[in-house]
């Protein structure tokens, strides 16, 4: 067996991956891309409340809401009022878990549960 083939063989696959290299450098230093700076903000229930109760977010960052059972072991859900004008979806009953919602809109954005007369809170949107 010859050693020509095998030369032909390397030198194809260096080209090739010579392309890919060039292509990903391209790609990871373009102008374009910019890091990220929309930050998540947490909201838990404890007992029958939210805290923390009123929270301050950027456009575009993200509202982590934790649940876990109210005082009498039924869950909590967060119903924006009023509904629409840029407020988010509202969340369903939860006993555990979490819920996230991005706030794009500025503004105040009020909320209540409804499992809980009196449980209520807000998000503004600077």
């Amino acid at each position: 067996m010859s050693s020509i083939p095998v030369l032909r063989v390397v030198r194809r696959v260096a080209a090739a991956g010579l392309i890919f290299v060039t292509t990903t450098v391209a790609c990871s230093t373009s102008p374009d891309s910019k890091p990220s700076t929309n930050q998540t903000v947490d909201i838990f229930t404890v007992g029958d409340a939210f805290s923390p109760v009123f929270a301050t977010v950027n456009a575009g960052d993200t509202v982590r809401w934790s649940f876990t059972g109210g005082s009498d072991g039924q869950g909590h859900n967060v119903r924006f009022t009023p509904a629409g004008n840029g407020a988010p979806a509202d969340i369903n009953v939860l006993k555990t878990g979490t819920a996230t919602r991005i706030f794009s809109t500025r503004g105040t954005f009020n909320y209540v549960c409804d499992v809980h007369p009196g449980m209520t809170g807000s998000v503004t949107v600077q």
